[in-house]
Order: structure tokens, then C-alpha cells, then sequence
């Protein structure tokens, strides 16, 4: 059995399995779950950092309309 095959069948065995059992599987993996991140421990903690400078008020953030409006702008006066 190949392993997209496995994967796929696990996938689908946790969307339709009882709570119990997936509670269990949990429990016997949690482990590596916990683990296992993308992001190393100096990454998570710039990106704590970053978020807590952000929500403070700290560093100044843009709304997706206004980062789009500052591109535009940027694009039209460099011919872009």
C-alpha cells in the first residue's frame, strides 16, 4: 500500500470514526504531535514578539484594503 493511499485512508477513517477512538489515537501520538512545528523556538518566539508589538499598538499594521491601495500607488508611480 502506497502512502498516499494509507494517508488517505486514515483521513478518512477520522472523519467518520466514534470520539473514543479518535480520542485514543490521539493519546497514543499527542506526543509527537506536540513536537513536531514548522517553526523553531527562536522563530516562535520573534513571531510572539511581533503579534504582542502588533496588538499593543506598538508597530503599525495595514488592512488588506489599505496594503492593496499602498501597491497600487507604488505601481502607478514607478509605471508598473
Amino acid at each position: 500500500m502506497t502512502f498516499d493511499l494509507v494517508k488517505e485512508k486514515l483521513h478518512d477513517y477520522i472523519d467518520h470514526a466514534d470520539k473514543d477512538k479518535i480520542v485514543a489515537i490521539y493519546t497514543l501520538l499527542s506526543t509527537d504531535i506536540e513536537a513536531t512545528s514548522i517553526y523553531d523556538e527562536a522563530t516562535l518566539n520573534m513571531l510572539e514578539s511581533t503579534r504582542d508589538n502588533m496588538t499593543s499598538g506598538k508597530e503599525k499594521t495595514f488592512t488588506l484594503e489599505q496594503t492593496i491601495a499602498n501597491i497600487q500607488a507604488y505601481r502607478s508611480k514607478h509605471g508598473i
